[in-house]
């Protein structure tokens, strides 16, 4: 912090040394288009440049000094990608399920699983909700990383309002901080991206450094990037706030600054005080905080009973069963049972792809003793793991053990051994380090023998001696499972 507040001051002492000589130099005159070019009013100055007039951006005043504040206001309806924001009214309460896991405590369950408990975690109301989206001069939560605009948005009744406080020089952060805080009066929740473990932290820093603390509990957290990756991290190629809202909102931004480019773009306002540098992070930042509120909406639906009808219900299998476990973890199981039961009957993919979602699947239906349902997809997960190049065996031994232990059917639990066994040996091939190979090779040949004597002795029962009568029951143990 402390090399960027001295750059900052050089800067605001030049300003005001060029001033004091009656306007700016040859040389600046000449970078700013000629003798005759005006440059941009310098950052402290009291007027507002023309720019940020028509950004619709404000000299505010406070108790701790100035700052800029621009407002935006989205009448109701107002419809941002596939939603209305106007649906947030009733979609926020939908989301105390996500309020609770991320910011109630937690107990064990009877089945000795974690869960969380409600008493601390207060339902979200969309007067309570506030959006929450900072733009930094770095990527780190240290000390030198320093806010300097800070976009929230609200909801009323009649509209949603997104504002963005700008500081012009650090002089102005106590003033912008201020501002933020007294709009915390009545809001139990943060709604972020990645704001528990950025935003957040970054603020927090900044007001300890301005020399104020904690009184009375924060605000809670509503971090909107853990449910988009439990959703979409393995089926979108990233789960960046960007790449979420077109793909999973319908939201076409269009040309956007990036956010990475912001600090550079406010550097350069900072050097030459042209506030239209910043014109394209104010956008970007005003369009972040709008979809934060549709996501708030789109997980109010899946929460609400809306997936197939408020929202879409996913087209792929793997996004379908990642939600539908979201959903389960989230207390909707009859939403999940459905969405598994679909992908249960669905037709094998073309690539080993799918196999983790149908093992996971499989495992459910294990739990529950619906062995109609885990079977057919074992044995799914077995084709495609076959045709894998570094192939899984999970299926192959789950279908082992149940046609060992349940159907007692010993022919095709030693086919699924002997295949998985195939299996590995194609692994330890392949690796350099096969050590737990090793061990998973060395379990399967045990379980094959334990197969063949099995297979010996219900074939000797069935018939009565006749066959090979002068085997041991040891010496059976080796014979090839065509022969038993």
């Amino acid at each position: 912090m402390s090399g960027l507040k001295e750059r900052l001051e050089r800067l605001r002492a030049a300003a005001k040394a060029a001033e004091s000589a009656g306007g700016a130099d040859p040389a600046e005159r000449e970078e700013h288009g000629g003798s005759d070019a005006v440059p941009p009013a310098p950052p402290g100055n009291t007027g507002l440049h023309e720019a940020f007039r028509k950004l619709g951006v404000e000299e505010m005043t406070n108790d701790a000094g100035t700052f800029l504040l621009r407002r935006i206001v989205y009448p109701f309806p107002y419809r941002h990608g596939r939603y209305g924001l106007e649906e947030l009214i009733a979609c926020a309460p939908r989301l105390h399920p996500v309020a609770c896991r991320q910011n109630g405590k937690t107990r064990s369950t009877s089945r000795g699983s974690r869960d969380s408990e409600t008493a601390d975690a207060p339902i979200p109301t969309f007067r309570g909700l506030l959006f929450l989206d900072t733009e930094t001069t770095g990527l780190g939560v240290g000390a030198g990383n320093v806010p300097f605009m800070i976009g929230i948005g609200s909801c009323t009744e009649a509209a949603f309002v997104v504002e963005q406080g700008l500081i012009r020089d650090p002089g102005e952060e106590r003033a912008m901080l201020t501002w933020l805080t007294g709009k915390f009066d009545g809001v139990t929740h943060l709604a972020t991206y990645n704001g528990r473990s950025f935003d957040w932290p970054v603020l927090v820093g900044r007001f300890i450094l301005n020399g104020w603390r904690r009184s009375g509990p924060e605000p809670g957290h509503l971090d909107f990037l853990h449910p988009s990756r439990a959703l979409w991290k393995n089926t979108l190629p990233s789960c960046r706030l960007g790449i979420v809202e077109e793909e999973r909102l319908g939201i076409a931004r269009g040309p956007d600054v990036s956010g990475a480019l912001a600090p550079e773009l406010y550097m350069r306002y900072l050097r030459d005080g042209n506030p239209e540098h910043l014109e394209g992070v104010y956008v970007h930042n005003e369009k972040d905080v709008l979809t934060l509120a549709a996501l708030a909406i789109h997980f109010g639906h899946l929460l609400g009973g809306g997936l197939g009808s408020a929202a879409p219900d996913p087209a792929d299998a793997e996004e379908r069963f990642r939600t539908g476990a979201w959903l389960e973890r989230h207390g909707q199981p009859e939403e999940a049972r459905r969405l598994y039961d679909s992908l249960a009957e669905e037709a094998p993919a073309a690539s080993g792809s799918e196999t983790g979602f149908r093992l996971a699947l499989a495992a459910k239906y294990k739990r529950l003793g619906k062995w109609e349902r885990a079977v057919p997809l074992w044995k799914r997960a077995a084709e495609l793991a076959e045709k894998a190049r570094l192939p899984r065996t999970d299926a192959h031994l789950e279908l082992a053990i149940y046609y060992e232990h349940r159907a007692k059917d010993y022919g095709a639990a030693l086919g699924y051994a002997e295949a998985a066994l195939e299996l590995v040996r194609r692994r330890l091939s392949l690796l350099r380090t096969p050590s737990q190979f090793r061990e998973l090779k060395a379990s399967l040949e045990k379980r094959i023998e334990r197969l063949n004597r099995k297979l010996y002795r219900e074939s000797f029962d069935l018939n009565a001696g006749r066959g090979r009568p002068d085997l041991t029951e040891q010496q059976a143990g080796g014979l090839p499972h065509e022969y038993a």
